[in-house]
């Protein structure tokens, strides 16, 4: 008896050495041979299956589950504006809960909807009797041991849609799933995240268009799947206006049961020091806890990946505003052996990655939790031939007062330059901020052709607007090249104060209340701060300054400049590929300064409540007689045109089109407020403008017919 004892008592106490030291418990329950990686779950792999060993502190938290590309099988049908499918796209965050019932693991989408204002109340009641969770999968418990469950994942993993690339099938233009040949090909553990290296193979999703057969395939992808435990207490959330930035939508059920919309932004998590806190309420500047750091591809070539970290960091100023320094930074993403930790599917790292592809194109995700719209972290996409439409843009835009513009390749500090221009748009995204297309509406034409001003102001409030360059500047015009594009503005750094600063208050409704009443105080005080209705005139996208009529001129007149530029008889394949490019953005350009003065007829300043005074109106109405009414035969110049083998008779057909449906709208809208309106000498001033531009439209029209 006394053997036993003691056989026992070594047992018992080799068991709690095994938890003492971090083994785990379920070490000697499976084969001798079973692969362990330890991590926030300890997982095992044995005769093809994986386990997981779930400690009981983390039942009933919540995990972050995302999926990023690490490799993309060569798509026959991409079309070059196809946006996803490759290397570096992050799908997700999706989410889920575990709990532990009945001898099983449940696995659930915990949902976060409803706030409630006061938990006690009778309806606060109610509600929480309805369901806060959906179930997902039900998964058999293998064996209990010292706080620890063990149930078999593997199967899960590999079949189950939130571990998959299903949730975004549209986008990556998948369908079936070849079970058979999908594969975990590594998993590594860290305290508070597992991530799954995955080959999985997809067939294409096939959507033929008329005359254009899709070719069916499979593809094999190699996916990273990380799963991470999610912050214990969510950050406080904050009430969005409906315009600066992205938000979440969470409903508010009232003590006496009234229930109520509550729009809440997307933000990042910026918190202070408990000893910085006094320091920071002071107006001292200090620096978060945890700061936003992207990690940029080395797959970007190498003279733009200084300007990409230089990019991330024009956001500093905005966060100092907010009273944060070194709040955002950006770094070259380390090597194996400068940093063997380092994952880029660890989706808690922001990243911006380089896609080689035809798209002309860039985006800033801003993927968040539901709980308080947190935002987790991000993949911003950067595709190689964004560099040939902005090129093209800053031609056509500022080609006629900067001579590196005309070069058929740039010099590296410009393109390097442009480049900044779009990153930190996209990143302003990835901050939560929504476009503000009201930004650009505020300088004069005097305002901007003057060097000094612009350095105090730059061009727009706002960096998320779409406008790109100065092209109310003339040949002879010396303004800088910081000048001549976009820079963060006024509106974007008080934005980031909003949505960052930690404002005055004992208790979360007060630090409500003052951030209200100083949005209300600096609205009043800043026009710059202004975000018009997305049908105000002033609200156009790619517009400049504060009168279309002036600025869209001096725009026409530069693009009539660089059509008399002995530039277009390209000697190479290189030249005439480039010179075709630039001269079609001159043609889009026309177009779209056209487009913008047109808007003002029936257009409306919904901000001020009122129409164009009738002066301004004629001034529209002479810009269309001549830029659109008078055919802009210099722009279709038959001898540039010959050089660059473009079809002349499909351009002007195309054109004539355009200015066609600007006239067609015009009256649309002139029609639609005439009707709206009940001023009857309103009524009348529109009526005649009607009248006045069905007769433009007519002469136009019989301008063009033999042109």
């Amino acid at each position: 008896m006394m053997k036993i004892r003691i056989l026992l008592s070594i047992v018992f106490s080799s068991a709690c050495s095994l938890i003492a030291s971090g083994q785990n418990p379920f070490v000697g329950t499976l084969p001798a041979d079973a692969k362990l990686t330890k991590g926030m779950f300890d997982t095992f792999e044995s005769d093809g299956k994986m386990y997981w060993s779930i400690p009981d502190s983390l039942f009933g938290r919540e995990y972050s589950v995302t999926t990023t590309i690490l490799s993309a099988p060569e798509n026959p049908n991409r079309s070059s504006e196809t946006k996803y499918g490759y290397a570096g796209d992050l799908i997700g965050p999706l989410f889920f809960s575990l709990r532990k019932q009945d001898g099983e693991v449940y696995m659930t989408d915990p949902q976060h909807k409803w706030i409630l204002a006061d938990s006690t109340s009778v309806f606060s009641k109610i509600a929480m009797l309805t369901p806060q969770e959906r179930l997902y999968k039900r998964l058999p418990v293998i064996q209990e041991s010292k706080g620890h469950t063990l149930i078999e994942i593997g199967n899960t993993l590999k079949n189950f849609t939130l571990f998959g690339m299903e949730p975004a099938y549209y986008d990556m233009k998948i369908s079936m799933r070849n079970k058979d040949k999908d594969r975990i090909l590594d998993v590594k553990g860290k305290n508070d995240c597992i991530l799954l290296r995955m080959s999985r193979t997809y067939s294409n999703l096939a959507m033929p268009l008329p005359g254009k057969p899709i070719q069916n395939y499979q593809g094999i992808w190699e996916t990273g799947v990380c799963i991470s435990l999610m912050p214990k207490q969510p950050i406080s959330v904050k009430r969005g206006d409906g315009k600066s930035f992205f938000e979440i939508n969470k409903f508010v059920l009232s003590a006496d049961g009234i229930r109520s919309r509550l729009p809440v932004i997307k933000r990042w998590r910026l918190e202070i020091r408990p000893e910085d806190r006094e320091r920071y309420r002071r107006g001292e500047l200090v620096e978060p806890v945890h700061p936003i750091i992207f990690y940029v591809d080395r797959q970007f070539p190498k003279m733009y990946q200084k300007c990409i970290i230089e990019a991330v960091r024009e956001w500093r100023p905005a966060f100092e505003q907010a009273g944060f320094k070194n709040a955002i930074d950006a770094r070259l993403a380390p090597t194996p052996k400068e940093d063997p930790d380092f994952c880029m599917y660890d989706s808690r790292y922001p990243y911006i990655s380089w896609k080689i592809s035809g798209t002309s194109n860039a985006y800033g995700p801003t993927p968040c939790e539901g709980r308080s719209g947190e935002i987790n972290g991000c993949h911003v996409g950067v595709f190689s031939s964004v560099m040939n439409i902005v090129q093209n843009w800053y031609f056509a835009q500022c080609g006629a007062v900067d001579p590196e513009a005309r070069k058929i390749i740039l010099p590296e500090s410009l393109q390097c330059e442009l480049l900044k221009m779009v990153i930190t748009h996209e990143v302003g995204h990835s901050l939560g901020l929504e476009h503000n297309h009201s930004g650009s509406s505020h300088a004069s034409i005097d305002n901007l052709r003057d060097n000094d001003y612009l350095d105090k102001h730059g061009m727009g409030s706002s960096i998320m607007d779409y406008v790109r360059f100065n092209y109310a500047l003339r040949p002879g015009d010396h303004v800088a090249l910081r000048n001549r594009r976009i820079q963060l503005g006024e509106y974007d750094r008080w934005a980031i104060e909003w949505g960052y600063r930690e404002f005055e208050g004992n208790t979360p409704e007060e630090q409500e209340n003052a951030r209200w009443k100083w949005y209300e105080q600096k609205k009043k005080e800043c026009p710059e701060l202004a975000f018009y209705d997305a049908r105000d005139i002033r609200s156009q996208q790619e517009d400049l300054g504060n009168d279309h009529v002036a600025i869209n001129s001096c725009g026409i007149e530069n693009l009539k400049y660089l059509c008399s530029l002995d530039i277009w008889n390209p000697k190479t394949n290189l030249e005439k590929q480039v010179m075709e490019g630039r001269y079609k953005a001159l043609i889009e350009h026309y177009n779209l300064w056209t487009g913008h003065v047109f808007a003002h007829l029936g257009g409306y300043y919904y901000g001020d409540n009122h129409y164009d005074t009738p002066e301004y109106t004629q001034k529209v109405l002479k810009f269309l007689q001549d830029y659109v009414v008078t055919p802009p035969g210099w722009l279709f110049d038959s001898k540039i045109m010959s050089h660059l083998h473009v079809d002349r008779k499909k351009e002007i057909k195309h054109f004539k089109s355009e200015q066609q449906q600007h006239f067609d709208y015009a009256m649309e809208r002139i029609e639609k407020a005439k009707a709206k309106e009940k001023d009857e000498i309103l009524v009348k001033t529109l009526e005649t403008l009607l009248t006045e531009v069905k007769t433009m439209k007519e002469k136009m029209e019989t301008a063009y017919k033999n042109w």
